[in-house]
């Protein structure tokens, strides 16, 4: 597809959403592109995410030689 010209966009999708996922196809070149029913224009890749859980009080304990002290 690139190489006609014609640049997709993904939008990153959420775990919660159930929606339909579109995909916004724009063409660059200069000559009229068609799409057939069935055309494979995305990729779909899962990636995990990790959600930091941030202490808002540090321990009263620290380390001795510069172990546990950041």
């Amino acid at each position: 597809m690139a190489v006609k010209g014609l640049v997709c966009e993904l939008p990153t999708v959420e775990s919660g959403y159930r929606g339909e996922i579109h995909a916004f196809i724009s063409n660059v070149s200069n000559q009229v592109q068609a799409l057939s029913k069935g055309s494979r224009v995305g990729q779909l890749v899962i990636t995990p995410v990790v959600i930091a859980d941030f202490v808002s009080e540090p321990g009263e304990q620290r380390g001795t030689d510069g172990f546990g002290s950041t």
